[in-house]
């Protein structure tokens, strides 16, 4: 054992201490499983082992952070094992754990979706979600229905799905079962919900700054940029970043890319860290703040299919 994982061991908090490594400079499939089996000494199939049947059929995918080339050499590993039902999991699966990390099952939504954190002998800590292919099938047809409505778990698990990288399949898993996670139905969903929320927050900001409520003004209008860089980001194919979002035009893969090709994206930053000031200075933030959500929407309905979903919201075209 290492001495970071001896030392997270003997906490009396129980704090996993990551080790080290490189995946984080992964580029392709082929070198993260290399890199995956020579830093925890095991193949990544052998990851599922822990929680699902060697014989079940199955998808395993990279997801989170790595894949979107946001990681760093102390990020946790990822993984989200796709399976057909819950006769896939081991016998007494739920009670699999290391560190005292319990597998917990959710009752959220009806297909099943459970997590482990595995810290392997090397110190990696992994995170293993199992989820439902029937379940997964059904959020995408529900997407393709008029008004659709997801909850934060399903947006998080397709579009955690839809950008990672499958690393392992029983042969043919997802085309027998017509899983098609390039659907752009989810990325619509997210731009023109996130795109939604920019302008309420907006609205609402002036309203109460109206109150003379500036710390609350202020904040609103960072929701309502934030918003609006989400809703740019699902139109670009990545409907779900999570709370780093904003190294997508900083320090990950791509990002110098993106903003070279769409200044806006580096002018919405200061709107991002407001600062305390008098009811003048919040008004001018507020109709910057205006001005550039205005241009975020110009930047996202460049695209025919993202033009034609925000002229159909009726949030979107009154405003």
């Amino acid at each position: 054992m290492s001495s970071r994982t001896a030392e997270a061991a003997q906490s009396p908090y129980n704090v996993i201490v990551s080790a080290e490594h490189t995946l984080h400079e992964c580029r392709t499939i082929e070198e993260f499983r290399s890199r995956f089996a020579t830093a925890t000494g095991c193949p990544v199939e052998q990851i599922a082992d822990h929680v699902v049947r060697k014989s079940a059929p199955k998808a395993i995918f990279l997801v989170g952070s790595l894949p979107l080339g946001m990681g760093a050499s102390g990020s946790d590993v990822d993984l989200i094992v796709l399976v057909d039902d819950r006769s896939a999991l081991l016998d007494g699966g739920e009670r699999a754990a290391n560190s005292d990390q319990r597998l917990e099952f959710s009752s959220e939504t009806d297909r099943l979706l459970a997590g482990i954190v595995l810290t392997l002998k090397q110190g990696i800590p992994v995170e293993v979600q199992v989820a439902l292919t029937p379940g997964v099938q059904e959020v995408y047809r529900r997407l393709r229905r008029r008004g659709p409505d997801l909850n934060e778990v399903e947006i998080r698990t397709l579009g955690r799905l839809s950008t990672g990288w499958q690393l392992v399949q029983t042969e043919g898993y997802l085309q027998e079962r017509a899983v098609d996670l390039s659907d752009r139905s989810l990325t619509v969903y997210c731009s023109t919900k996130n795109f939604v929320q920019a302008l309420l927050q907006q609205i609402k900001a002036g309203r109460v700054l109206e109150r003379g409520d500036i710390p609350l003004a202020l904040h609103l209008g960072r929701l309502s940029v934030e918003y609006a860089y989400l809703a740019y980001f699902a139109s670009e194919g990545l409907p779900h970043l999570g709370s780093k979002w904003l190294a997508k035009i900083g320090f990950a893969e791509g990002a110098a890319q993106r903003v070279a090709r769409d200044p806006l994206l580096a002018h919405g930053i200061p709107l991002l860290f407001p600062a305390l000031s008098s009811t003048g200075a919040a008004a001018q933030y507020l109709r910057d703040v205006s001005e550039f959500v205005a241009s975020m929407r110009s930047l996202i309905e460049r695209r025919p299919l993202f033009r034609i979903a925000y002229a159909a919201c009726a949030q979107i075209a009154a405003a």
